[in-house]
């Protein structure tokens, strides 16, 4: 954003353009990846074919460019704050449940049994420490909370001293363990950064430095350059929260365009749709809509729903204070 002189515009004239642009590009990004990846969900990097068809295949009987539940809690969330002003966590139970009560197909596996409780009269973050207390925390580190949180961190994007204290709240709701929070943080602190057009650089750069005195801190500064290479992320741990984080945080960092970025997150294998969609948030957010491939979008179901959803929170996103 430039500085404000003597002929510069002022900060309500310039920020709805450019911050739109990014908020907008950020949502349909997390679409995008989403869709891009559905199709070859837990496959092994050797299995992914080369070159990617790219939203030209179906997902679960459904027509090609179609999203998944990543998508779908991310599309909550973003509802959820437009109508409440802000982060209403009752609100946003609420519309999970109505989505999981409608019979979606596909749940993650934390997240369902979180919602099989909500359902029964249990509050969401107590129902959320029972899962984790049940399943232990070698397995409790879901992404299921990272693939969604996109919206918290647009919404916030000029209060992201806030997000701190929300983010972790926001993953609560679903996910206990504090390594979902930390990587909440981490993504909702970079994409405010870059809403507000820091370079993808300081960006990444900042969140991790805010997150390093968490648990998990340091092993996610680690992955967002060992992620896929170093470290492989698509054997039996392919939904780690902190892999979707690190693979997405890095994708930006690297400064490539979306298209390319996109690709390669998903031809690394493991948890495709999550991770490509982690990424597709922030490569998004940095690229706004202008960056944006044409090809992918005119694929992209419900993209005009996504785009206004997405457009609901940029009031949110220049708001101060």
């Amino acid at each position: 954003m430039r500085p404000r002189g003597a002929d510069a515009p002022t900060d309500a004239t310039l920020a709805p353009v450019e911050t739109g642009s990014r908020v907008v590009g950020s949502m349909l990004g997390l679409a995008l990846g989403d869709a891009l990846g559905a199709p070859f969900e837990f496959r092994r990097a050797r299995d992914i074919p080369h070159p990617l068809p790219a939203l030209e295949l179906p997902w679960m009987r459904l027509p090609p460019g179609s999203t998944t539940d990543d998508t779908a809690m991310a599309r909550n969330l973003a509802r959820s704050l437009a109508e409440r002003d802000g982060f209403d966590p009752e609100d946003v139970v609420a519309r999970h449940l109505a989505w999981f009560r409608a019979g979606p197909l596909d749940v993650g596996a934390t997240t369902r049994n979180v919602l099989r409780r909500v359902a029964a009269g249990v509050p969401a973050a107590e129902a959320a420490r029972a899962a984790w207390e049940e399943r232990g925390p070698e397995v409790s580190a879901g992404n299921g909370s990272v693939m969604y949180c996109a919206p918290l961190g647009l919404a916030y994007a000029n209060r992201a001293h806030l997000l701190p204290d929300l983010g972790p709240r926001l993953s609560g709701l679903t996910h206990h363990d504090e390594r979902c929070g930390t990587a909440v943080v981490a993504v909702t602190l970079a994409l405010g950064s870059l809403v507000r057009g820091d370079p993808p650089d300081r960006a990444v750069g900042d969140a991790l430095e805010a997150v390093q005195d968490r648990q998990g801190g340091e092993e996610l500064e680690f992955l967002c350059e060992a992620a896929g290479t170093v470290r492989k992320v698509d054997g039996p741990d392919r939904g780690f929260c902190l892999f979707a984080a690190g693979i997405g945080l890095g994708a930006v960092a690297r400064g490539g365009a979306f298209e390319s970025e996109l690709l390669r997150v998903v031809s690394l294998g493991g948890d495709t749709d999550t991770n490509a969609a982690v990424a597709g948030a922030l490569t998004g957010a940095s690229a706004g809509l202008e960056g944006l491939p044409p090809a992918w979008l005119s694929r992209l179901q419900d993209r005009g729903a996504i785009e206004r959803e997405a457009s609901s929170l940029v009031p949110l996103a220049v708001r101060t204070g």
